[in-house]
């Protein structure tokens, strides 16, 4: 690990965890950002060489993502279900 990376973690472990946890929110749109920039890229240059017919908007919604709560469903599980129906 670089000095740069360890003077940054000793730092972080003088924080609170609600101070920990807006770092973490901030690091995550950092990356994301630079995902999606790669990913733009590379969908620019396929619409560029006439592979791609349109470069559709992101669909998701990264907080929605993470909020993401199953629903509860009652009754048999569905692998059950496919196995019977597969006899």
């Amino acid at each position: 690990m670089s000095a740069n990376v360890e003077r940054v973690l000793n730092e972080i472990r003088a924080l609170t965890p609600a101070e920990i946890i807006q770092i973490r929110q901030k690091v995550d749109e950092l990356l994301a950002a630079q995902t999606n920039d790669a990913a733009g890229t590379l969908k620019q240059k396929l619409f560029d060489a006439g592979l791609l017919s349109e470069i559709k908007a992101p669909e998701r919604d990264s907080e929605a993502f993470r909020s993401y709560q199953p629903i509860t469903v009652k009754g048999k599980p569905v692998s059950e279900t496919i196995i019977e129906e597969r006899r």
